[in-house]
């Protein structure tokens, strides 16, 4: 059975929102999770820093104040005591500690990071967050490394590099510049006069920067991060995923053959590529990681694929890894593992991806939503979640000059064609998406709200005794076997349209498994085939029918009597068990709010998580059924032995033709497959289970009002299935709640100063690169900038709805301000200036609040 977890996988302490002793309040559960995206910026990944580097504070701030007991050690003295022996440098933490402990006056709060996608320097700031948050690790040194390595003359490749007469000429040229109005705002100072004057008469049509050189960095960073201080220690919740996506462009491009009808198949070249990492920790303590300290050969390649700016650094190759580690005397051990996970369709298609070349993520996908918003979709809802979707936007699109009729130059054009247009792709679309998706929650909200009453007395009057009384498991199962049967005669019509749907999910659900066991690539010729085949099988047997109506079960018919289709729904039908599940949960969810209420007075918080744990554990094993790993080898073999084979490119109508040529022949072998398969999910003893499992719910430890509502949720679940699953898709909600876009920029961040507050957007976005100040600058702007958001962030999810949080927002920005500025006054010897001054305004902000 599942635990409840704190952010470090450790049994959690009951707090404030588990069993309220005489007097106290049981408040309710919610958490913050923040699924990021971190757009391109070259330069500007120095300000990025800045950001990801709070949002980590900001978590391990959360994980601290739900490790600590319940009581006064729950305060800012036991917080300093717990992050006392750490070797972290604490600063801000110590105010969104202070923030989470106002607002665990009203709601028990925890914040976490389970996605992120990033482009180009948001796709390097997202990988190094990404091996933090999955093992716990300290990041601190990549402040150095940003500042001093992120300099022209350090990644100017030293074969490239002007000497002292290369291209004197350009010299007065820059000097004359310089002088102008234009050239002082842009140029700044005397320091980036002089690398701008070493970068361009440095060689010419050729990438000026190293490759290696930043290939060697990351490297360096990633390993710097160490391994965790204790066997296992994250801050990822148990069982909830980590997934980080990095695109790539490649520069040659996937060949796919995409068939169609005449000709059978035409030619598409892929340029967009997406690297993906996860992390999960199971209850038992084992660990899924693809951001080990082994694994930072495949994370810093990813960084420096990313990042590789065309015309700034030559192209990204995996051979760059393997010449580094040869240097070095190593070995890349997770080698292999790395290319078949993200270079699966090239090896299907006989492609070897050492030999293609990557460049700049953000060429093509610069602002990676799609991935992100796909990650979010299906999430388990472990409690109830406040789901944000963050992305960091260092120089937000201003408002284009209005036409003016004249014809932009050659150049103009050519720089807009090949670099600007592309990296600025709109984002209307992804934002669009999320609109329609939360409209999907409410409608189906709606629709659940609306028909409860009705649905509740249908499912008692099937009831086999009042349900104040205990129930034993075949009760349950009886009950619940009548209320499915019953949601058929009610259902009508209707029903009939659903079973249809249900059933082309079911067996979309087997040939995905079929495919997964053979190898084959989701839009391959070869899972068509299969598709076709297992088809052809399914309306042979009477599990599938394009024309005729259905064959209805007879009441109280044995297993044996039942027709195909249902016995193969009763079989397969994975996603029928998980929506129940997910719909259970949030049921369950909701009574943690009620807990005080007059009606459920008696019911204690330990109750629900029990409940919840083996919920848990039951969505994970469904959720385990998803790839052909819940099968067994021999299973595997058979499947293979069976459907394996190289399918040439052919008109569709061909294809069809042999797939049913091919199932008509071996139906009986295929029969067989699908049998061992379902021997080896076994869903049926699953669903005993959840019947043992409500059939547990004792009326002396349950409220009459809850354990009702629970029972009616579970049994009642096929009347909600007919009504929803027909308007939307079910595995998509995942976590049941609408998804919040918030966004952290200069733009947004104007507690202290409005209006552009960045170095590093001068020069095309390069500005960073030739001054230590400008980096400073932008760090330093980064970490106020995303405190002063995630603040609002945490004070918006935890008011919430009808919930007003009385809670000086003012007094702990200027806490967190004043703690960065006094940890960075020792870090950023070029910016005392700066901070000087930003002290006198805050010293004004806080006399302006008193006064």
């Amino acid at each position: 059975m599942l635990e409840p977890q704190g952010l470090n996988g450790q049994t959690r302490s009951r707090g404030r929102a588990a069993a309220a002793g005489p007097g106290e309040t049981c408040l309710q559960e919610k958490e913050l999770r923040l699924a990021l995206v971190c757009f391109g910026g070259v330069s500007l990944a120095i300000y990025m820093h800045g950001v990801t580097k709070e949002i980590l504070k900001l978590v391990r701030a959360s994980r601290a104040y739900h490790e600590l007991p319940k009581g006064s050690a729950r305060d800012s003295a036991g917080f300093a005591d717990h992050v006392q022996a750490s070797d972290t440098e604490y600063d801000s933490e110590h105010a969104y500690f202070e923030l989470l402990q106002d607002v665990g006056k009203h709601i028990d709060l925890r914040v976490v990071v389970d996605v992120i996608a990033g482009a180009s320097a948001g796709g390097i700031n997202g990988l190094i967050l990404g091996r933090a948050l999955a093992h716990n690790l300290r990041i601190d040194h990549f402040r150095n490394l940003w500042l001093r390595e992120a300099d022209v003359e350090r990644l100017l490749d030293t074969e490239k590099r002007a000497g002292q007469w290369s291209k004197a000429y350009m010299r007065p040229l820059l000097w004359l510049a310089a002088r102008s109005r234009f050239g002082r705002l842009l140029l700044g100072d005397a320091e980036v006069l002089q690398k701008l004057s070493l970068f361009t008469r440095s060689r010419w049509f050729q990438p000026p920067f190293d490759g290696t050189h930043l290939l060697r960095q990351l490297m360096a960073g990633l390993e710097g991060m160490g391994n965790p201080t204790t066997p296992g220690d994250s801050l990822m919740p148990a069982n909830l995923a980590l997934d980080l996506f990095v695109t790539l462009t490649d520069f040659y491009g996937f060949l796919q053959h995409i068939p169609i009808h005449d000709p059978p198949y035409v030619r598409d070249r892929e340029h967009r590529h997406v690297l993906r990492y996860s992390y999960r920790r199971w209850p038992g303590g084992e660990e899924q990681s693809d951001f080990t300290r082994a694994d930072a050969p495949a994370l810093a390649f990813a960084g420096r694929a990313t990042s590789a700016f065309p015309g700034a650094f030559p192209p990204a190759q995996i051979g760059e890894i393997d010449r580094l580690l040869a240097e070095q005397g190593r070995q890349w051990d997770n080698r292999a593992s790395f290319i078949n996970r993200n270079f699966a369709g090239y090896l299907r298609a006989d492609l070897d991806p050492e030999l293609t070349s990557f460049v700049d993520g953000g060429v093509l996908a610069n602002k990676p939503f799609a991935a992100a918003m796909k990650a979010i979709r299906g999430r388990p809802a472990y409690r109830e979640v406040d789901r944000r979707l963050v992305y960091i936007d260092p120089q937000p699109l201003r408002p284009p000059p209005p036409p003016t009729g004249r014809i932009p130059g050659f150049f103009r054009v050519l720089k807009g064609a090949l670099s600007d247009i592309p990296r600025n792709e709109p984002i209307a679309d992804e934002l669009l998406g999320v609109s329609r998706f939360n409209e999907r929650v409410r409608h189906l909200r709606g629709v659940i709200e609306a028909t409860q009453p009705q649905i509740a007395q249908l499912v008692e009057e099937s009831a086999p005794q009042h349900l104040d009384a205990a129930l034993s498991e075949m009760e349950v199962r009886l009950w619940r076997m009548q209320v499915s049967e019953r949601a058929v005669r009610e259902a009508g019509f209707a029903y009939e349209g659903y079973v249809r749907l249900k059933l082309g999910s079911v067996l979309d659900f087997v040939t995905r498994l079929v495919c997964d066991a053979c190898g084959y690539g989701e839009r391959s010729t070869e899972a068509q085939w299969t598709r076709q085949a297992l088809l052809h099988w399914a309306e042979a047997r009477g599990v599938c029918y394009t024309v005729q109506r259905f064959e209805k079960a007879r009441p109280g018919a044995g297993i044996d009597d039942l027709p195909g289709w249902v016995r193969f729904l009763l079989r397969f039908d994975v996603a029928f068990r998980q929506r129940r599940v997910r719909f259970l949960v949030q049921q369950l969810n909701q009574l943690y709010g009620k807990l005080t209420e007059p009606e459920h007075r008696g019911l204690k918080a330990e109750e629900l998580d029990k409940l919840k744990r083996a919920l848990y554990e039951a969505q994970e094993t469904l959720r385990h059924f998803e790839s052909a790993s819940c099968l067994s080898s021999i299973t595997i073999d058979q499947i293979k032995a069976l459907f394996f084979r190289r399918v040439a490119l052919q008109h569709a109508e061909l294809l069809a033709q042999d797939a049913q040529a091919f199932a008509a022949k071996n139906l009986v072998a295929i029969d067989e497959a699908i049998d061992a398969m379902g021997a080896d999910i076994d869903l049926n003893r699953r669903t005993d289970q959840l019947d043992t499992l409500f059939a547990d719910l004792s009326p002396q430890d349950w409220s009459s009002q809850a354990r009702q509502t629970l029972l009616v949720s579970y049994i009642g679940f096929p009347f909600w299935d007919v009504l929803t699953f027909t308007i939307t898709n079910w595995r998509d909600l995942g976590e049941f709640n609408e998804i919040r876009i918030d966004r952290i920029s200069p733009e947004d961040a104007v507690a202290i100063r409005k209006g552009n507050t960045l170095k590093g957007v001068n020069l095309g976005r390069f500005g960073g690169f030739f001054s230590r100040a400008h980096r400073e600058n932008d760090y330093l702007w980064g970490r106020l900038h995303a405190a002063d958001r995630l603040i609002d962030i945490v004070y918006d999810a935890a008011s919430g709805p009808g919930l007003e949080i009385p809670l000086d927002r003012t007094a702990i920005k200027l806490k967190a301000f004043r703690l960065i500025l006094d940890r960075e006054a020792a870090n950023l010897a070029v910016s005392q200036t700066l901070i000087a001054d930003l002290r006198l305004e805050l010293d004004a902000i806080a006399a302006g609040k008193a006064a």
